[in-house]
């Protein structure tokens, strides 16, 4: 999570190993937050570093989790991430072991939820299931 999209970029990429990143900009989508609709616009910066993809994320408005995040511990580390095919059957498992559904949303025919973690983990874990491949189409690395 960063405050400041182009600022991390330019610090993270060399420390990180990241020489590009493929920008989304921000966009206003919906998510569902705890049971109520929201609306938050993210922009999004994907970066590779070996076999790692690392995820840039910086809230421009609205509400959810990255904005709580950011306002109650400023820029770090949010979430590990992980490609899915189930992503109903992950959750289902995930809540039977206290880890709730918190947030999610769709982008095209990704859909992607967050799970509270953070008790076990020490941050959320997002799950996303991106039948279409779309996400590894927009990358420039692919």
């Amino acid at each position: 999570m960063v405050a400041d999209l182009g600022a991390a970029q330019a610090a993270l990429g060399p420390a990180l190993g990241c020489d590009r990143f493929a920008v989304l900009p921000a966009t206003d989508l919906e998510y569902s937050l705890r049971g109520r609709t929201v609306s938050c616009a993210l922009a999004l910066a994907f970066g590779r570093s070996g076999g790692l993809q690392l995820e840039l994320l910086c809230p421009e408005r609205g509400e959810g989790l990255h904005v709580e995040f950011l306002a109650e511990h400023g820029p770090g580390l949010h979430h590990l991430g992980f490609l899915v095919d189930d992503i109903d059957g992950v959750t289902e498992v995930a809540e039977r072991f206290g880890f709730p559904d918190v947030m999610g949303g769709t982008f095209g025919p990704v859909r992607f939820r967050y799970l509270d973690t953070r008790s076990a983990l020490g941050v959320y874990l997002e799950v996303v299931e991106d039948p279409d491949g779309l996400l590894a189409q927009i990358m420039p690395w692919r």
